[in-house]
């Protein structure tokens, strides 16, 4: 019974990410749909349950399968309501578990207002920001939802930014912000739970620390940031060779079997990790299975989101709560009344979330 129901949560989970990808535009009428092989890989979901899920979108007439070519998107919902205003909503990437609870959120908010959202991803690069700024800017949007690119690094597209600001339409980021500009963020306290989740290894007896961490990204570098000062404050040395680095652009070679083996010889000294977010901690602890090292006996693991990917398995991630749902209706609310107000530039509407841990059960006590 265990497996059946697990079995039906990976299901809904697919559902609902590729259900939210489509009903908001970022997957749009007529582009090809990934296939079952792409989808597996990406989940790590059987065969028959990636053809469930693709079986219902089927059936509800949102994607058709052609023979021979390929699966496409036969849904035409976002050219109806054309007559309501916009809102732009940038974002860097689709996570299949943060993305459909955060969108929703935005979505409740705005769309009770009147709200039509106009979903755009730039995979984290620059260029693509660019092409969709400037898109969303000619389509007169009423107000911009940003989550940054590459946002640990100033960024070049100023004039655009520049031109959102001297046009005053309302600007808030979310999950992140960029240095070299003044728009307010909501975000998590991403240095602070480092922090928290570092103080909970060291009070476990943990002394040789190290980490997997996102550079091209702001919240990868505050992660960083809190694991640092906390070693610091409790006097724990730090090693530069057990830190391991990616950006977006080496996912796929650092996560390989090839990537993993190499950040295991560098890490494998260490009794506990703290992982940049639940996604890579997932492919990163199927690894150590197949290699016999099982968490936490062997090793103690943090993290960031709260996703609840892991299954069959009877370890729970020890995570920083991601606030889904909430972070999303929080901004949407907070850039409706930014949009009630003509003097937003001179206001705070920024939001930090409070540092909330779960219940994981992945840290030992030495």
């Amino acid at each position: 019974m265990k497996n059946t129901n697990q079995e039906g949560l990976k299901y809904q989970k697919l559902y609902n990410w590729a259900h939210t990808l489509i009903t908001s535009g970022v997957i749009r009428n007529m582009d090809k749909f990934p296939s079952e092989p792409s989808l597996q890989k990406k989940f790590g979901y059987s065969r028959q349950t990636v053809r469930t899920a693709l079986q219902q979108l089927e059936e509800e007439g949102l994607i058709t399968r052609v023979r021979g070519s390929g699966t496409y998107v036969s849904y035409e919902g976002q050219m109806i309501d054309d007559d309501r205003p916009r809102v732009g909503l940038l974002l860097s990437y689709y996570s299949e578990y943060l993305f459909p609870e955060v969108y929703d959120g935005i979505e409740a908010s705005l769309s009770e207002k009147g709200y039509r959202i106009d979903v755009a991803v730039t995979k984290n690069r620059l260029n693509d920001e660019a092409v969709y700024l400037e898109s969303m800017l000619k389509n007169n949007v009423s107000g911009l939802i940003i989550e940054g690119s590459r946002s640990a690094f100033p960024n070049p597209n100023l004039r655009l930014f520049e031109e959102i600001k001297k046009r005053n339409i309302p600007t808030i980021f979310i999950h992140n912000h960029y240095e070299n500009m003044s728009f307010d963020s909501v975000e998590m306290s991403d240095t602070r739970s480092a922090y928290e989740l570092t103080k909970t290894l060291i009070e476990h007896g943990h002394r040789k620390i190290g980490g997997i961490l996102k550079y091209d990204d702001m919240q990868g570098i505050a992660r960083y940031k809190g694991l640092i000062q906390c070693m610091s404050d409790y006097g724990i040395k730090y090693d530069d060779d057990c830190i391991r680095w990616y950006s977006t652009r080496e996912m796929e070679d650092k996560f390989g079997k090839k990537g993993l083996t190499h950040i295991y010889r560098h890490t494998r000294e260490c009794t506990a990790m703290m992982i940049y977010n639940d996604e890579v901690a997932r492919v990163y602890l199927e690894f150590l299975d197949e290699r016999g090292v099982h968490v936490p006996e062997d090793l103690s693991v943090v993290s960031f989101d709260d996703a609840e990917l892991m299954d069959n398995t009877d370890v729970k991630v020890l995570s920083a709560i991601h606030p889904k749902n909430k972070l999303g209706y929080i901004t949407g609310n907070h850039l409706l009344r930014m949009m009630d107000d003509e003097d937003w530039q001179t206001k705070n509407y920024a939001y930090r979330f409070p540092v909330r841990i779960n219940d994981g059960n992945s840290v030992r006590k030495l």
